[in-house]
């Protein structure tokens, strides 16, 4: 055989071995970088879910121990709904997704629990259409809307919160909207934004291009609607 193409044989082996070699190196590099992205995901996530606001959780319990004094009954069933937010809290969310209808337990807890500092019941209006049964969400996704509403909405008149979660074929619509005083948000703006940026980013991690997030405020209403594909 020619030397030459008995050299030429012997580097084409070896570059292909050598081939093989860088493949595996790459694709060895390639899982590692999935596994710490999904990991790095994953603790973003965790981070954004815990960061709920403290305050409520004391004002409730100042809330129900005035109640007691006043309305046992009434301050047993508060106690109750407090036990399934935090078991909720707790416990479901642990997990990536939950039925909607828990979420929505929760949302319900957590309203009426807020009514206890209002005389007026009527403030708040919280509405569901279609059927939601079969829907599954990540836990405490819609929470940071409810909590805006009632950090800044007026709390005195009829209607000055309402809340609307509308399930039709794939996909889920949720808006909250609540009447405000200009002055009054302008003094909060620095603090709303912190709850919405942590919802927004984590429907960027969890729903990619399946979400629309529409807020407005205007005239004196803030309004807030998110739409999720659920498929």
């Amino acid at each position: 055989m020619n030397p030459f193409y008995s050299f030429v044989n012997i580097y084409t082996v070896v570059g292909f071995f050598a081939s093989i070699k860088l493949l595996k190196y790459w694709y060895h590099n390639q899982q590692l970088k999935s596994e710490l992205e999904n990991k790095n995901k994953t603790s973003e996530l965790a981070l954004l879910k815990s960061q709920v606001n403290p305050h409520f959780l004391f004002n409730t319990l100042n809330n129900i121990d005035s109640l007691v004094a006043i309305d046992q009954e009434k301050a047993s069933d508060a106690i109750i709904k407090l036990s399934d937010i935090m078991r909720y809290m707790l416990y479901d969310t642990a997990t990536d997704k939950v039925f909607l209808e828990k979420e929505i337990n929760y949302l319900q807890s957590y309203i009426a629990l807020q009514g206890l500092r209002f005389q007026n019941p009527e403030v708040v209006q919280f509405n569901i259409s279609g059927s939601c049964s079969n829907f599954h969400i990540a836990p405490m996704l819609l929470i940071p809307f409810v909590e805006n509403a009632f950090k800044h909405g007026k709390k005195t008149m009829n209607g000055a919160i309402i809340i609307s979660l509308v399930c039709v074929p794939e996909k889920l619509v949720f808006t909250v909207s609540n009447k405000y005083d200009v002055p009054m948000l302008q003094q909060k703006d620095k603090t709303k934004g912190i709850g919405l940026s942590n919802v927004k980013r984590r429907l960027d991690l969890l729903y990619p291009d399946k979400y629309v997030l529409d807020i407005n405020g205007d005239d004196g209403k803030y309004e807030v609607k998110l739409q999720i594909r659920m498929v």
